[in-house]
């Protein structure tokens, strides 16, 4: 786990220093863009993101869909000083556990396929372990069961993680939920970003902070593309 461990605290000090703060998201596969390793390793391109001045890394621990793993994220969290989410589909506090000693100082909560009970106990389980929950949605409906966890940072997927992201979303997403979110929760635009106009946008919706994964793994100069999101 960083020393840093809270999100929410480096995004707010991202946007201080007049940068867009992006989250780096790594994971091996993507349903939908295919091998995004290319036979990197995790670690590696975590030290990559940190030195381009990425505010924090996302870790896709899921196993099936996504080829990821705690070893994976254990190995990343003890690479780099970044404050570490883990994205999985999480349905037990169990889980939340697991991750926290692996060095996840953040988990995701996902609406979509997650029921209010099982979300809050999710959440209390890492409020007591010093970690954030991002709490990710994709609808209104999920927006507004969301907010009933008093989050400190709502995720809004602009991609259907029920269709493993593969659907044509986009930032429109994210435009038309943001203004619902309440000022004082931070709120992190996730996938579909792959331009620094899409950045922008999300930025200019609300956002104040993007999660970005595939156009940073494939982009031939990884360094240079994420720092070039970060001023856009």
């Amino acid at each position: 786990m960083s020393d840093q461990t809270h999100l929410s605290d480096a995004i707010r000090r991202c946007r201080e220093q007049c940068r867009v703060p992006v989250i780096v998201d790594i994971k091996p596969i993507s349903p939908k863009d295919g091998d995004l390793l290319r036979q990197r390793r995790p670690a590696d391109l975590a030290r990559a993101a940190e030195q381009a001045g990425a505010c924090a890394v996302s870790v896709v621990t899921e196993a099936r869909h996504f080829g990821g793993s705690i070893d994976m994220l254990e190995e990343i969290a003890a690479a780099c000083s970044l404050p570490v989410l883990q994205k999985d589909f999480f349905q037990s506090p169990k889980q939340v556990d697991q991750g926290h000693q692996a060095g996840a100082d953040a988990m995701l909560i996902i609406m979509a396929n997650t029921s209010d009970e099982t979300a809050l106990a999710l959440h209390r389980r890492a409020i007591r372990l010093g970690m954030e929950s991002v709490v990710e949605v994709h609808m209104p409906a999920e927006l507004e069961r969301a907010l009933k966890l008093a989050p400190t940072i709502i995720g809004i997927n602009n991609r259907n993680i029920l269709r493993l992201e593969k659907d044509g979303g986009d930032v429109r997403v994210t435009e038309a939920l943001a203004p619902e979110v309440p000022q004082d929760i931070l709120i992190v635009s996730e996938s579909s970003l792959k331009s620094c106009d899409d950045v922008r946008r999300a930025v200019r919706a609300g956002a104040d902070a993007v999660l970005i994964g595939t156009a940073i793994l494939q982009a031939e100069d990884l360094e240079a593309r994420l720092a070039e999101l970060t001023r856009a």
